[in-house]
């Protein structure tokens, strides 16, 4: 042994290099271990987001660790519906409990873990009596190790770690696995809350588009930003509510950030419109517009006042019947008595006298059978039978007014299957309207009434040469209480009756016109199939 070697093994300056190496290496094993830690932490939580599924965070986090830790299984375990539940196994030929299976509160380490809140690094054994002990002896694990799950002090799951090799943890490694179990906490917390969220909004996103009636969100331009199923059916290419709705109540919304409410006439339907604002946080951003289609409903009310005044005239012309039958069967009889006695000079006039009696008889029986209303009366009817009814009620007036009154009714017209007091009606209705058309004209006043069939429809056509209606009135004819009428001539019931009675019949009811020139108004009832 030289000196120098002498000196070294005196004075222990060789063993001090080799423990301080030693130490030295130690710490920076360590501190690279750290390193790892932290990148691991960092990458898992970038990695984890809210669209993820249990079973890919628990894969993620298998692969991320794989550089550092050995981990052959990851398992969690979720409280759900009363119980701890297992939710997920990473890999999948690792599973041995099913998806859903629930924990005993005794006897098994996951429950014990979740009640106590303590981590359990566990070392199995084949003596072991756990619940879990069978599935870790039949998927070969050997140390398992738990940590609650824990998310704003509550504790919502347990997470698993298992090798199947014999590993030894070391106490630095616990706060890592406790920090990274708390980060899977609170990414399937939010997860949870995140898919919450999901939900409720798909719910209100099926009830918003499954609403029938018309509902659109805009901005305060009136731009359309979203739109139900009704809506997008009703106009599917409109960008603005202008398109098809005046802007003065909506506007009139916007200023006040109140509520407005009108009816609006749209193409050929009447429908409630509704005007919401839209506030967040107080701030009016948006407005909130509801369309309810009213036309049926205006329709059937029309139908009830109609009907309540048919019912009057009905009880009347039953009194007027009764009262002037016996008077008219008297001058009919006296008159025809005197006929005999008559003289050349006096037979013209009794003549008169008799057919002039005769046609009251016909226009009180005309006027009680029209009154009769039996809407589930159908039968095969002949639509040349109702305008025959409906001439008796008004032939006298059009002529009365010097109007030019033509019929062409088609012969051998096929029968429909309908109610011949309420065909009658829509006569009336279009002779009545065709004749107060011309009221107005200086010039020679005509009116036509004609039928016609081909192979599926028959048709009723009433033309006048009248004033003709506004074209931006035209669509607004066949709703109720609608008329350009004076008060005392017209309720704005007739039309809207017509073509509720003409839908009844499984038919349309539609009109052409021209300002100046007149208008015709073309019925249309299916032909009766005969079986």
């Amino acid at each position: 042994m030289n000196r120098l070697d002498m000196i070294h093994l005196l004075t222990g300056v060789q063993s001090s290099k080799r423990n301080y190496y030693t130490e030295l290496k130690k710490t920076v094993d360590e501190l690279q271990k750290k390193n790892s830690q932290l990148e691991i932490m960092n990458n898992l939580m970038h990695s984890f987001n809210v669209n993820m599924s249990i079973h890919e965070m628990l894969k993620q986090t298998q692969e991320i660790l794989r550089d550092v830790y050995r981990i052959d299984r990851l398992s969690l375990a979720i409280w759900e519906d009363g119980s701890l539940r297992m939710a997920d196994v990473y890999p999948e030929k690792a599973t041995f409990l099913p998806k859903g299976t629930a924990f005993p509160t005794e006897h098994s380490l996951y429950s014990h873990v979740f009640s106590t809140g303590q981590d359990i690094l566990h070392s199995a054994q084949k003596a072991d009596s756990f619940f879990e002990s069978e599935s870790f002896e039949a998927l070969g694990l050997h140390s398992v190790w738990l940590f609650p799950l824990s998310s704003r002090g509550v504790i919502i799951g347990v997470f698993g770690l298992a090798t199947r090799e014999s590993i030894s943890f070391s106490e630095e490694d616990r706060p890592f696995f406790q920090h990274l179990s708390g980060q899977a906490a609170v990414c399937i917390e939010n997860a949870r809350l995140y898919h919450e969220v999901l939900l409720s909004e798909s719910r209100w996103e099926s009830t918003f588009r499954a609403v029938a009636d018309s509902i659109i969100v805009t901005d305060l331009d009136g731009a359309i930003l979203t739109r139900n199923d009704s809506a997008a059916a009703n106009w599917p290419n409109a960008e603005y509510i202008s398109a098809f709705l005046g802007m003065d109540l909506f506007h009139q919304t916007v200023r006040d950030a109140a509520p407005h409410f009108e009816e609006a006439s749209i193409e050929s339907s009447v429908y409630e419109c509704a005007y919401y604002p839209l506030l967040d946080d107080g701030e009016m951003n948006g407005v909130i517009v509801y369309l309810k289609n009213i036309t049926e409903k205006q329709m059937m009310q029309a139908q009830i006042i109609h009907s309540g005044q048919l019912a009057a005239i009905g009880e009347m012309a039953a009194g007027v019947a009764h009262e002037l039958n016996n008077p008219l069967t008297a001058i009919i009889g006296n008159t025809q008595l005197l006929l005999r006695l008559a003289t050349d000079e006096t037979k013209p006039l009794l003549k008169d006298i008799d057919e002039c009696g005769k046609r009251c008889r016909t226009i009180i029986r005309s006027l009680l059978a029209f009154s009769r209303q039996d809407p589930s009366s159908f039968t095969p009817c002949s639509l040349n039978d109702a305008v025959y009814e409906a001439l008796r009620l008004t032939g006298r007036q059009i002529e009365k007014q010097r109007m030019e009154l033509t019929v062409e009714l088609a012969e051998q017209l096929p029968f429909v299957e309908g109610n011949l007091q309420q065909l009658s009606q829509i006569a009336v209705n279009l002779l009545i309207n065709a004749k107060d058309a011309c009221l107005e004209k200086e010039a020679a006043k005509q009116v036509w009434v004609k039928t016609a069939a081909d192979e599926h429809f028959i048709y009723l056509h009433v033309k006048d040469n009248g004033c003709g209606i506004d074209p931006e009135k035209i669509d607004d004819i066949f709703h109720p209480f609608f008329t350009t009428k004076s008060g005392l001539n017209g309720t704005g019931l007739g039309l809207s009756v017509s073509i509720g009675i003409a839908e009844s019949h499984g038919g349309t009811l539609t009109v052409t016109s021209e300002i100046g020139k007149g208008s015709t108004f073309t019925l249309a009832l299916p032909v009766l199939k005969r079986t």
